[in-house]
């Protein structure tokens, strides 16, 4: 039907992309894997004419007429206008690329909303974004590129920030939707288990070269590339808990790969301990006589889908949200109505990792600023030479130079990011450490090397982790129980 191809992407002198053809047929989807800065995205953005000015390329259509092309991005959140009601987006889609006059643009994009299956469509229609859910917000994005009729449709990461569940209906209504009108698609995603699922053929990327592509069956299951056979043994494998996850360098490198299983956690007295927890947000019910026990050394896993609870049930182990009802006990000592010092005290205790490491870290401060700022906050080590030691430490502990506490957190890498918080995390010495989606956005490559890194420090401080996921398969690899929220 069409082949893109894309002679090169440059960045003044640096190469970003080298020589990429993308081919498609109606009906089918062509899925682009490898990890962030592999140039999966550039290349999307590329077919889209929307590169930014700062970077040059050689791209185009090949072989007869320039099909039409449409865009589902990752985060509908900021590809929707927050002042605009979500039915006249999709319909200003329309009216710009086929022409409708308002009012047939208005019937074709209502059309789409019950094409997409969002919930009372006409309703739904007058809404602003944030008044639905990721996942509704998600299918105002699909109905969004579909009311386009476009030949091609290209999917960049549509299911990242969904719960396992909703990203499965996301991707098979796209999936149907895109046979169903015989357009092509281009997925890019990082999850090779929903590649298997939906794309025809695979081309896997690393650093804006092609490794290995074929149909997807053959490049998942008999990998030639020892970059896609780390990328697919990166993943927690179903039913085991090694010791280690491999990662891609691992396979770059030819290096053995430790496959012996974990022993189980040496598990201590309890450490904390909630009984009956309730939280009601406006007379909705979010957590109702929840009750749960962690002990010294332990990893409990906590799963469910969005407004299951999760995060609430962390927050108020932190303090951040008070309870409605119930009582949260740390080594015996009730906890969930502590004021002032005591507060304080337990916060050194009870450390907390973010999802967004990039939003929880400040911007204007150094990363060694931000690790040694909770110690001079609890009153840690004697002098600033002492903490500054520990800093570097730290650092080290977590894969960085002591040269990098001078940079910036724009300066790293999402993955390295991630170990900084966690390394700022550790910088109080704690006995509990809630990791709130901590990995969820990270490819399985950097995912791995961040689970690694969680086991090989809990091995060495001996606290225990909250660890909260909708990722089953993390969970159960890095749990020693596991909590199902429904």
């Amino acid at each position: 039907m069409a082949e893109f191809h894309i002679q090169s992407i440059h960045a003044g002198e640096q190469l970003l992309v080298n020589d990429i053809r993308l081919s498609f047929k109606q009906g089918e989807c062509l899925a682009l894997v490898g990890e962030s800065g592999s140039g999966k995205s550039l290349s999307a953005l590329a077919m889209m004419n929307l590169l930014p000015n700062s970077l040059t390329s050689k791209a185009a259509f090949v072989h007869g007429e320039q099909p039409s092309v449409a865009m589902v991005f990752q985060e509908p959140m900021s590809a929707l206008n927050p002042s605009m009601r979500v039915g006249r987006q999709v319909a200003e889609a329309a009216e710009a690329s086929l022409g409708l006059s308002r009012k047939a643009a208005n019937e074709k994009a209502l059309t789409w909303f019950k094409h997409t299956q969002i919930a009372d469509p006409e309703q739904s229609f007058k809404k602003y974004p944030h008044q639905m859910s990721g996942g509704q917000r998600q299918r105002v994005m699909i109905a969004m590129a579909m009311v386009m009729d476009p030949d091609i449709v290209i999917a960049d990461e549509p299911t990242t920030a969904l719960d396992a569940s909703v990203a499965a209906d996301i991707l098979s209504l796209i999936r149907q939707l895109q046979k169903q009108e015989g357009m092509a698609m281009l997925l890019i995603s990082h999850d090779l288990s929903e590649v298997s699922r939906v794309a025809d053929h695979v081309m896997v990327m690393r650093q804006g070269q092609l490794m290995e592509s074929g149909p997807t069956q053959q490049v998942l299951n008999h990998p030639t590339s020892p970059y896609t056979q780390g990328l697919i043994a990166s993943r927690p494998p179903e039913g085991r808990r090694p010791k280690r996850l491999p990662t891609v360098e691992d396979f770059m490198q030819n290096r053995p790969v430790d496959d012996s299983e974990r022993p189980a956690s040496q598990l201590g007295p309890v450490l904390l301990e909630i009984r009956d927890l309730s939280k009601a947000y406006a007379g909705q019910s979010v957590v109702k006589d929840l009750s749960l026990v962690i002990h010294e050394g332990e990893t409990l896993g906590l799963v469910g889908a969005s407004g299951s609870g999760k995060s609430t049930i962390a927050k108020c182990l932190v303090n951040l949200v008070q309870p409605d009802a119930g009582e949260i006990r740390y080594r015996g000592e009730r906890i969930d109505q502590l004021h002032g010092a005591k507060r304080q005290a337990l916060a050194r205790d009870i450390q907390y990792i973010f999802q967004d490491p990039f939003a929880s870290l400040s911007p204007r401060m150094t990363i060694g600023d931000a690790i040694t700022e909770p110690m001079v906050v609890h009153g840690l080590h004697s002098n600033s030479v002492g903490r500054k030691q520990a800093m570097e430490d730290l650092l080290k502990s977590v894969g960085f130079e002591a040269l990098d506490a001078s940079k910036y957190p724009h300066e790293f890498s999402g993955g390295q990011r991630q170990r900084i918080g966690i390394a700022r995390a550790l910088a109080v010495e704690p006995k509990l450490i809630i990791c709130d989606e901590s990995v969820a956005a990270l490819d399985v490559s950097i995912q791995a090397q961040v689970l690694n890194l969680l086991n090989d420090l809990k091995e060495q401080h001996s606290f225990s982790y909250l660890f909260i996921s909708h990722d089953e398969l993390v969970v159960d690899y890095m749990s020693d129980a596991v909590l199902v929220l429904d």
